[in-house]
C-alpha cells in the first residue's frame, strides 16, 4: 500500500515538475491536513499553523525542481514546514504576539466539566510546562515535540531532522529528563 502511494506521489510530482499545477494540488491536498496538524502541535496556534502550512506548500512548489526523491514528498515538505516553524517561533514577532495574548482568549478555553478552580490550575500548569518546553534548546525541543506531540517514530524524526537515530534517542531522553526535573521542582517541591 505504501509503495502504491509512493508511486502515485512520484507520478504526480513528475507531472508537477513539468508544470502541471493540478498534479501538485492533488499532492498538496493529500498532505495539507498532516502538515497543518504538525505545525499546530509545534506552534499551539491554529492561525499560525495555517499561515505556516500555506508558506510550506508555496515554498515546496517554488523549490519543486530541487526535490530529488531521496525521501517521500511528505517528509520533504514536512522538513520545509518544520524549518519555517522553527524560524517563526524564534522570531521576535512571534514572541511579542505570545506575550500579548489576552486573558479573554484564555477564559473561553475553560471547560465546564470540572470546577473552575481546578481548570484554572490545570491551564496554568499546562502553560508553565509548555513555556518550559519552548525554552529547551531547539534540537531537544524539536525531537521531543515530534515524538511526544506528533507520535513520530525515532526513524521518522531522524529523517526529518537529518540526524542519526542514536542522536534522536539521546535528545528525546535528555528532553524528557529535563521536563521531568522541571516538573519535580515546580510542582512537587513547590
Amino acid at each position: 500500500m505504501k509503495n502504491k502511494a509512493t508511486n502515485e506521489d512520484f507520478i504526480l510530482i513528475q507531472k508537477a515538475k513539468n508544470g502541471d499545477k493540478k498534479a501538485f494540488e492533488i499532492v498538496m491536498m493529500k498532505y495539507y491536513p498532516r502538515v497543518h496538524s504538525a505545525l499546530y502541535a509545534f506552534t499551539k496556534s491554529y492561525e499560525d499553523a495555517e499561515d505556516l502550512t500555506q508558506q510550506a506548500f508555496i515554498k515546496s512548489w517554488t523549490a519543486l525542481e530541487s526535490f530529488r526523491g531521496d525521501s517521500s514528498f511528505y517528509t520533504w515538505v514536512y522538513r520545509i514546514a518544520i524549518n519555517l516553524a522553527k524560524n517563526f517561533v524564534s522570531s521576535s514577532g512571534y514572541k511579542k504576539s505570545r506575550k500579548s495574548d489576552s486573558l479573554d482568549d484564555t477564559y473561553f478555553e475553560i471547560s465546564s466539566q470540572s470546577s473552575l478552580e481546578s481548570d484554572i490550575l490545570h491551564d496554568d500548569s499546562m502553560q508553565k510546562i509548555n513555556s518550559y518546553i519552548k525554552e529547551l534548546p531547539e534540537s531537544l525541543r524539536t525531537s521531543f515535540v515530534l515524538r511526544e506531540s506528533e507520535g513520530k517514530s525515532y526513524e521518522e524524526i531522524a529523517e526529518i531532522t537529518n540526524t542519526p537515530v542514536g542522536t534522536v534517542r539521546s535528545r528525546i531522553f535528555r528532553a524528557r529528563e529535563s521536563v521531568l526535573e522541571y516538573l519535580s521542582k515546580e510542582f512537587l517541591d513547590g
